[in-house]
């Protein structure tokens, strides 16, 4: 019995080891997967379920992940060092193009467009580039990915395809060493080290006869999460009062929007002094929208308004990508307030604030930034730079009527007549 018990754990344990040198690995030669290369000395990541463990079991691309290419390649129009899906890091600084943005009234579903007012962005060698497989019908996910037949030629691996969105400087790109590596050997004795340690401080222990953790569980509530969540659900008063709790905790964020709120009287009353207190303490922190803000109440508001005093703060702002700084730095220039009206200079804020990159998050176009889009518009087709250019002004227009700006729709209309 004890001899058929190691037989079937060395069985288990060669099985496993199969499967862990198919899945992370270096190839020996070129592999092709879908329309693409993987030249030889790429080292993979992938994981495909099918694989049984068995050493005939053949290995593949099927199931991949990601890859780090022992030289630059090019795919998907870029010189790269590693891929994940269709994430790409890029082995030299380059521009990228056609640039692509999210539109609900794309096609029959919505879909990626191309963005005609920017051809390319510039991005440095390191950064990571963000492309989108096109929009249309699914495929099956388990169909084209997880089964073992979808290798070579017939993988759905079409990097040609991807249409490119931005790229992001803070994104890094992990390939796991392959398995037996001395680094993968680290990694793993590492890994079982903290799971060691993790088993030890919840191991249960008798102390004085009662049944306790070897270690206190500390639980922590988040006074700003719970604030946020009462904010976008109009709780005001109940969001003031998690604020407060968060900034007494120091849990960052919160002195803003308590700024926010004394100044709006939401959950408070109005209170200017208070509201530039806070705000002025989210500066401290670092927060360039807290920056902004300031600048508009001395844009804005009636007992405050101080030109110059905004001029400066959004130039401070902008100096930081803010796009609220850069809006209202071009529309500062475009009606002469605080500096002298200079249209050039506004249509260089207003090409700031909508970029594509403040859209980076995909949690939607900032209407500050659509604005912007019409405001280039209006100058291009009104001549505000010399003269009238209704073909300078449509893609502008184009792509602020595509992000639902009816007023742009009207705009874009007119221009190409």
């Amino acid at each position: 019995m004890k001899k058929e018990l190691n037989q079937l754990s060395e069985s288990y344990g060669e099985k496993y080891r199969n499967q862990q040198m198919r899945r992370n690995f270096v190839l020996k030669h070129d592999h092709q997967y879908g329309e693409f290369i993987f030249p030889k000395g790429t080292l993979i990541n992938r994981y495909d379920p099918s694989d049984d463990g068995e050493e005939t079991y053949p290995l593949i691309l099927s199931g991949f992940n990601q890859a780090r290419f022992a030289e630059p390649v090019k795919i998907a129009g870029v010189m790269a060092s590693a891929t994940d899906g269709s994430w790409v890091e890029l082995a030299e600084d380059q521009a990228i193009g056609p640039v692509h943005f999210y539109s609900s009234k794309f096609g029959e579903y919505g879909g990626w467009m191309v963005d005609r007012t920017t051809p390319t962005i510039f991005c440095r060698k390191g950064s990571v580039a963000l492309f989108e497989k096109p929009s249309g019908l699914s495929f099956n996910t388990d169909d084209e990915y997880w089964w073992k037949a979808k290798d070579g030629a017939e993988a759905h691996f079409k990097p040609s395809e991807w249409q490119f969105r931005y790229c992001d400087d803070s994104h890094k790109i992990e390939v796991l060493p392959a398995y037996g590596t001395a680094e993968a050997i680290a990694l793993e004795k590492a890994r079982a080290e903290r799971e060691a340690e993790e088993d030890r401080k919840f191991q249960p222990v008798v102390k004085d006869g009662v049944l306790m953790d070897a270690e206190p569980i500390e639980f922590t509530i988040s006074f700003y999460l719970e604030g946020l969540q009462q904010y976008m659900n109009a709780n005001y008063s109940e969001a003031y009062q998690s604020f407060l709790q968060a900034a007494e905790y120091k849990e960052k964020g919160a002195d803003y929007y308590l700024g926010i709120m004394n100044y709006h009287g939401q959950g408070t009353a109005e209170n200017r002094e208070e509201a530039l207190k806070w705000l002025n303490q989210s500066v401290e922190a670092g927060n360039s929208n807290a920056v902004a803000k300031i600048g508009q109440i001395y844009f804005e508001d009636a007992e405050m308004k101080d030109y110059d005093q905004a001029l400066a703060i959004f130039n401070e702002a902008a100096q930081q990508g803010n796009l609220v700084a850069e809006f209202y730095l071009g529309l500062m220039y475009t009606e002469g307030l605080g500096v002298g009206q200079n249209y050039p200079a506004a249509l260089s804020w207003f090409k700031k604030a909508s970029h594509p990159m403040h859209d980076a998050g995909m949690t939607g176009t900032h209407d500050l930034s659509i604005q912007a889009m019409i405001n280039i518009g209006r100058i291009y087709s009104e001549g505000l730079l010399g003269e009238k250019d209704p073909k300078a002004a449509e893609p502008w227009l184009e792509k602020a009527c595509y992000l639902d700006s009816k007023k742009a729709c009207e705009l874009w209309e007119a221009v190409k007549q």
